[in-house]
């Protein structure tokens, strides 16, 4: 089947005329006007130049991306077109086997999926397309049969879209849900590995954890997890959700059972999209909880998993445009970027005597995210005040931890130098 923009682009180029004798010809679709020109790789204002690849209005800085990311111009124009483009030639879609479909939630996607896998090193037919991280941690959790007295193993620190899956199935079907209970700051990989490994018991059938904490920003150890729970002859499931575009995620690597993403945060794709990996050993032990005419092709087993119903197949073409744009600019290019940027956030911040930096320092714990505080002023206060003074956008996430400031390919190393002045200058006052 051919793809939509190709057969979107055949018909911009000329006027498509209706079957019928005599029909009129009809206008290609108007495209808005392209993105600023992409710097040059060696361009020593490259990541100043970037950002113009963005909506960001100047003197703003966005430092959120662990909500939602800014999606590119490129990649948002993209889903516009597609759109329009859907609109305008609604009529021509007649089904037929040459036709693009012009929705999602049944078909297989293949090629998407294929692009998808590459990134985090798997194969397509372990891929599935969803609609964000929340749908993902569903589907497995719903998807196996566990029984009353089968125990699953997570954090104290989830996010509800990653947990709330386990506490369904406490209160319906009498399976234990147990916490391990992290430190903050957590600085020691052995320690957060043998939490999990002291709560580990006969009756345990699965370790939950996260890629990426959301609310601490811990960078967990994922792959020695994975190992821990097959050496209990329990599974590893991955909450992902912060993981794609931040961190590399190899799954051959990791080794899990099973991860969930949400592709809008790191990879800046557009609202609406999720990925679901379940390598090909382990997609028979999870049932399809949303079921539509495929919900028992085992032969290409992800795609049972893909029939959620009438959905917007230009947000896919979305995604499809996020993964160019991220491939463009490099994704080892890109974490070092704002690894960097983090690590220069830190660093300032340890210098300052009434700041506590509740996220990871330890280079393995630590990622692109940093959450921190200072002491005697409130979360949202700091929120509200590093916006006032400087226009920089970050997040609360509670007065014991502080505020949450996710550096991404949009900020700058003056965005980062200016948060350190503004908690300076709040330290003094309460000195």
């Amino acid at each position: 089947m051919p793809t939509r923009r190709r057969f979107f682009r055949n018909f911009a180029v000329a006027p498509l005329v209706a079957a019928g004798a005599g029909a009129k010809a009809q206008p290609a679709v108007p495209f808005a006007p392209g993105p600023p020109p992409w710097p040059d790789d060696s361009d020593p204002q490259f990541w100043d130049r970037l950002r113009e690849q963005f909506y960001l209005k100047p003197g703003e800085a966005y430092f959120n991306t662990g909500t939602i990311g800014a999606t590119p111009r490129p990649v948002l124009e993209r889903v516009i077109e597609d759109m329009r483009t859907l609109q305008a030639t609604l009529t021509r879609w007649d089904w037929s086997p040459f036709m693009p479909n012009w929705i999602s939630g049944y078909s297989p996607e293949v090629p998407l999926r294929q692009k998808l896998a590459k990134l985090v090193n798997a194969d397509a037919m372990e891929i599935g397309l969803i609609q964000n991280a929340t749908m993902g941690m569903n589907f497995l959790s719903h998807g196996l049969d566990l029984k009353s007295g089968d125990e699953v193993i997570t954090t104290n620190q989830e996010h509800p879209g990653g947990v709330c899956g386990w506490q369904l199935r406490a209160k319906r079907d009498g399976v234990v849900w147990k916490q391990i209970q992290m430190p903050v700051p957590a600085n020691d990989p052995d320690e957060l590995v043998r939490l999990y490994a002291q709560a580990i018991t006969p009756r345990t059938r699965v370790l939950s954890f996260p890629h990426i904490i959301s609310p601490t920003a811990v960078v967990m150890p994922v792959k020695r997890l994975s190992a821990l729970a097959h050496d209990h002859k329990c599974l590893a499931v991955v909450d992902g959700a912060h993981g794609v575009g931040q961190v590399e995620v190899d799954m051959k690597d990791i080794g899990c059972d099973a991860y969930f993403a949400s592709p809008h945060k790191w990879l800046l794709a557009p609202p609406g999209n999720g990925m679901l990996y379940i390598p090909r050993e382990r997609q028979d032990q999870f049932w399809t909880t949303l079921d539509s005419s495929e919900w028992d092709n085992h032969k290409d087993g992800m795609y049972r998993f893909m029939q959620y119903g009438t959905g917007n197949m230009s947000l896919l073409a979305g995604l499809d445009a996020a993964i160019d744009f991220h491939y463009r600019i490099g994704p080892e290019k890109v974490r070092a970027r704002i690894r960097s940027l983090a690590d220069r956030l830190r660093n300032g911040l340890q210098q300052i005597p009434s700041a506590r930096i509740s996220s990871p320092v330890h280079p393995e714990l630590a990622g692109a995210i940093v959450v921190h505080r200072i002491e005697g002023v409130p979360a949202q206060k700091l929120q509200d005040e590093l916006w006032l003074r400087g226009q920089l956008r970050v997040r609360s996430v509670g007065d014991a931890l502080g505020v949450r400031q996710s550096c991404m390919i949009y900020n700058s190393e003056a965005e980062i130098d200016a948060t350190l002045e503004i908690v300076k200058a709040l330290a003094a006052k309460l000195a």
